[in-house]
Parts: structure tokens; C-alpha cells; sequence
């Protein structure tokens, strides 16, 4: 089974896990409440569950000795599990175990799955597109499942939830099954920093456009929901409009690339952080919730796929892409702690104001970007 179908069955499998991973924002506004935690405490939560990623390499190497669709079926559920179970946690402790070991599993899927991926797929840029709508899908159903259960059984009940990725990753094993066994994985080349500081100048405007930018992404992408019910709305109406801004991020993440085709990478990156900036205030001073969701949805998320497109325009896109996942985790886990902090002592209000001033020096850094070096 290869081609168009077991791309499809892949996506399928993204999706399925990708929806647990994306149940800690929708929630967080109720175990704020249950836990009696601050949003720096909250802040660190979703930092928690990104640490994994520091130790991808090491992953990479134990995994591709194992039967890759093994991690693919199984990811699933132990994520299910393990994000199921926040609802049940007793204190904050438990809580940061259950999301670091949810971590851990997220980052074996990403990590085996994209391999299978890049074996089947008769295009290489269609199938991770493809794959990639899942994780993207994920996260704009992901708030309404979970607001569906919380009304339910409450959010002690996310843990029923899990019987779902057990059915789902039963019928993919039926499936994958098929695929064929021999997946190789390519040799990983260590990476020398003599490499790294040849091209420091070429990592540091995108390092800057990122942390600048990442404040209103992440602002949106994970406080939505405690804003909005700060500011009188449900959780049910919060979650809804997370919805809504993860749609048009899809959308937006499609368009870029064919855009800057067309266009250039730095172009299309100034373009969609300036219709970020003309966006936010309608948001934050006109109360035109879901005119400006759309709008930030297409422009905030347009960038990711246009920031790939450059590193692999460079010689040693391999390394160089290894350094920008780092960055990719480094810098979002980062500014997810300063925006908690920040709200802690500043008031969500105007820390989403902050947020859209800076964008005034990532507006900068766009065009500081060498698109090949």
C-alpha cells in the first residue's frame, strides 16, 4: 500500500494524535481554576511539554533501529493517555509529568512518522503537505472535543476520551500493516560549530523575526481562551473562536508557500507581518473577534513554511535545519513563559498590547533575512 492512500492513513494517524496534543490550551482556563496556579505557573506547562524536543537527535538514533510503524501506532494512545489524565491531576507536579511524558511521545511520532511518510508518498512535497494538514486539522477540532467532554463529564473526564485512540490506532495497524518493513533512515551527520558560526549571520535576523513575532503567535495560538474568558465570554465561546483561528492558520500556512513562490520569502514574511499588525488592533480595541481571527490566522501562521523554505535553500540544509528546529522550540517555549510572567504582573490586556507592538521589530527583521548564504 503506497502512494496517495497511505499518505492519507498518515494524515489520518497525525490527526487522530494531534488532537490530544492540542487539549492542554482549551483546558487550561479550568485548571487554573482547579490547581489555584498563575499564568506563570500555567506559562511553564506548555514549556514543560516541549522540553522533549532538546533531545530529538538521541530519539532519532533509538528509533530508526526499530520498526518505525511500531512508534506510529502506539504514539497515539500513549499520548491519549498521558494528556487524558490532566484532568485528574491532584496538584501541579503531577501535572508537569503527565504533560513532559506526553512531550516525550509527541516527539517519537514526529519523529518516526515523517519517515514512513517520505518512503510512500510518490511526491515529496505533496506528501508532507498532506501529512501536515492532520496536525493543522488537529488543532482547530481539538477545542471543540474538548469543550464537547468538559460539558459532559467535566474536565476529569478527558481521560474517557482515550478509548478513541485506541480504536483509531488499532484500524491504522490494520492498515500500516501493509506498508512495507525496510524503512531506512538517513544517517545523521554530526554537527561541527564551526558550521554553526559560519552561519551566525544568517541565524540571527531569523532568530530575531521569530522571537518577535512568536509573542502575538503564541498570545493567540495558546492564551486565547484564558483571554477571552477573562474578558466575559465562556469557555465554550472561548474554545469555539480558538477554532475558528486554527482554520484560517491551515489556510494560511498553505497559501505562503505558493505566495512566496511567486513573490520571494522575505516579501511574503514582511506582507504577512504587516497584515498581522493592521489585524491585532481590531481585536484589542474594536472587538471584532472573528473578522481579526481570520486575518491573524492567515498571517501569524503563514511564516512557518517560508522560514523552512529558506534554511533549505542553504548549503548544509541538513544541519542548518537541525539548528532551526532548535530554535523552533527554544524560542516559542521561551516567550510562552514571558507571556505568562508578563500577564502575571501586567494583566492579559496589556500584554497582548505588547505583543502587538512587537511586531514593529519583527517587522524589521523580515527584510533583514539573506535568503541564501
Amino acid at each position: 500500500m503506497r502512494g496517495k492512500s497511505s499518505v492519507l492513513l498518515l494524515s489520518f494517524s497525525h490527526l487522530i494524535h494531534d488532537i490530544y496534543t492540542s487539549f492542554l490550551a482549551p483546558v487550561l482556563p479550568l485548571l487554573i481554576q482547579k490547581l489555584g496556579i498563575g499564568l506563570t505557573e500555567a506559562s511553564l506547562l506548555d514549556v514543560v511539554r516541549r522540553i522533549p524536543a532538546l533531545f530529538n537527535l538521541y530519539f532519532g538514533v533509538l528509533i530508526s533501529r526499530k520498526d518505525l510503524r511500531l512508534f506510529t501506532v502506539i504514539s497515539p494512545i500513549t499520548t491519549a493517555l498521558f494528556m487524558g489524565l490532566i484532568g485528574v491531576a491532584p496538584n501541579f507536579t503531577v501535572l508537569v509529568i503527565l504533560l513532559f511524558l506526553a512531550g516525550v511521545s509527541a516527539q517519537v511520532f514526529h519523529i518516526a512518522t515523517p519517515s514512513i511518510v517520505k518512503v510512500v508518498t510518490p511526491k515529496m512535497g505533496l506528501g508532507m503537505s498532506a501529512f501536515m494538514v492532520g496536525g493543522e486539522l488537529a488543532r482547530t477540532v481539538a477545542p471543540l472535543i474538548a469543550t464537547a467532554v468538559v460539558g459532559l463529564w467535566g474536565v476529569e473526564g478527558l481521560w474517557k476520551t482515550v478509548v478513541f485512540a485506541v480504536f483509531a490506532s488499532a484500524f491504522l495497524w490494520w492498515q500500516i500493516r501493509k506498508l512495507p518493513v525496510d524503512f531506512k533512515t538517513e544517517e545523521k551527520k554530526s554537527f561541527k560549530l564551526k558550521t554553526l558560526l559560519q552561519y551566525r549571520n544568517f541565524f540571527l535576523p531569523i532568530a530575531g523575526f521569530m522571537f518577535f513575532q512568536s509573542f502575538s503567535k503564541v498570545f493567540f495560538a495558546f492564551y486565547l481562551p484564558v483571554y477571552l474568558v477573562h474578558t466575559g465570554k465562556t469557555l465554550s465561546e472561548a474554545n469555539l473562536s480558538l477554532s475558528f483561528f486554527q482554520l484560517f492558520a491551515i489556510l494560511g500556512t498553505f497559501l505562503s508557500g505558493n505566495i512566496a513562490d511567486r513573490i520571494g520569502n522575505r516579501e511574503t514574511l514582511f506582507i504577512s507581518t504587516l497584515l498581522a499588525l493592521l489585524s491585532m488592533p481590531l481585536f484589542l480595541f474594536f472587538n471584532l473577534t472573528y473578522p481579526s481571527l481570520v486575518l491573524l490566522g492567515l498571517s501569524l501562521f503563514s511564516t512557518g513554511p517560508v522560514m523552512l523554505s529558506i534554511v533549505h535553500h542553504q548549503r548544509n540544509s541538513t544541519a542548518l535545519n537541525g539548528v532551526y528546529m532548535m530554535l523552533s522550540f527554544l524560542i516559542p517555549a521561551t516567550v510562552t513563559f514571558l507571556i505568562g510572567s508578563i500577564s502575571d504582573v501586567l494583566g492579559l490586556k496589556n500584554t497582548a498590547i505588547l505583543s502587538f507592538c512587537l511586531l514593529f521589530p519583527a517587522l524589521f527583521f523580515s527584510f533583514r533575512l539573506r535568503p541564501t548564504v
